[in-house]
C-alpha cells in the first residue's frame, strides 16, 4: 500500500511527459540547437568506429546533444530537444525526448546521442511519437561512464557518447519521442 503513491505519482509524470509535443522552436533556440547537434555528430563521427557506417546505411537520423538522466533509489527520468536529419543532412524536424527510468541504484549521466532509422517505416514510427521501453545498466565514477541501452519495442540503432556520469544502477526505461517537421515548429 505504501507504493501506492509512488505508483501513481509515475503514472502522472509519464501523463505529463508525453504530452511534451516538439513545438514552439525560436530561431535563436533553432541555431543553438543546430550548432550543438552539429557538434554532437562531428564528435561521435570521431570517437565512435560504427558512426559513420551505420549513419551511412540509415534512412535518417535524430541527434540529441546534451541529456542529462538518471536514477535515484527506484525512479528516475531526463530529456532533451534534438533535431531530425534526412540522408543528405538536411534538417526534417525538430523532437523532444522524454525518459521515465524504473530500477535500482543511484546514477546520473549527461551524454550526448544519435538514434538512428534503418528504412523509412522505422522513420514513420517515430514521426507518430509515442513510448518505447528498454533497458539500462550503466556505471560511471568520477566522469569516466560507461553504460548499455536495449530498446525492446524498436528496431533503431542507439549510438551514445556521455560527457560525465556517477553512480551506478540497472533499469528500465520508458521513453516518449514526439515530433514535428521542422516548418511546423518554427512556425508556432
Amino acid at each position: 500500500m505504501k507504493r501506492l503513491p509512488l505508483f501513481v505519482s509515475t503514472i502522472v509524470l509519464g501523463s505529463l511527459l508525453g504530452g511534451c509535443a516538439a513545438t514552439g522552436l525560436t530561431p535563436e533556440a533553432y541555431e543553438i540547437t543546430k550548432a550543438e547537434c552539429a557538434a554532437t555528430v562531428t564528435h561521435l563521427s570521431n570517437t565512435e568506429p560504427e558512426f559513420d557506417s551505420i549513419k551511412d546505411q540509415s534512412v535518417a537520423y535524430a541527434v540529441f546533444p546534451g541529456e542529462f538522466s538518471g536514477i535515484s533509489y527506484i525512479i528516475g527520468g531526463g530529456g532533451s530537444d534534438g533535431l531530425v536529419y534526412d540522408k543528405s543532412g538536411d534538417v526534417i524536424g525538430y523532437s523532444r525526448h522524454a525518459r521515465i527510468n524504473l530500477g535500482i541504484g543511484a546514477f546520473g549521466q549527461y551524454a550526448d546521442f544519435v538514434l538512428f532509422f534503418p528504412d523509412q517505416e522505422a522513420l514513420e514510427d517515430f514521426q507518430q511519437g509515442g513510448w518505447s521501453v528498454g533497458g539500462e545498466a550503466a556505471i560511471g565514477i568520477w566522469g569516466l561512464g560507461a553504460s548499455g541501452t536495449e530498446a525492446f519495442t524498436t528496431g533503431n540503432t542507439y549510438v551514445s557518447d556521455p560527457r560525465g556520469s556517477g553512480g551506478a544502477g540497472i533499469y528500465f526505461t520508458f521513453d516518449n519521442f514526439s515530433y514535428n517537421t521542422i516548418e511546423d515548429a518554427m512556425a508556432q
